[in-house]
């Protein structure tokens, strides 16, 4: 959850480690993690984020969605969270 210009707190998607350190850098401080999980692809970690906010149905047309994350990104995420 990362608070607005208002101070009212907004979900977000962001992953751990640096590559997700510059959308942090823009939603600190006042943010909160409040869920962490995995998913192998865009699309699959979309169908799940708009599951648990109650959005609906993530739909795409774009490819790329669909391909699985790189495993040096899942490994530079799983290092950052064993390092916390």
């Amino acid at each position: 959850m990362c608070p607005d210009e208002n101070g009212e707190l907004l979900p977000a998607c962001l992953p751990f480690g640096p590559s997700g350190d510059a959308a942090r850098a823009l939603n600190e401080p006042g943010s909160a993690c409040v869920f962490v999980f995995w998913e192998n692809s865009h699309y699959e970690a979309m169908r799940f984020y708009y599951s648990f906010l109650g959005y609906g149905t993530y739909t795409t047309d774009q490819e790329w969605d669909f391909r699985p994350y790189p495993e040096e990104w899942l490994d530079e995420q799983r290092a950052y969270i064993n390092a916390l």
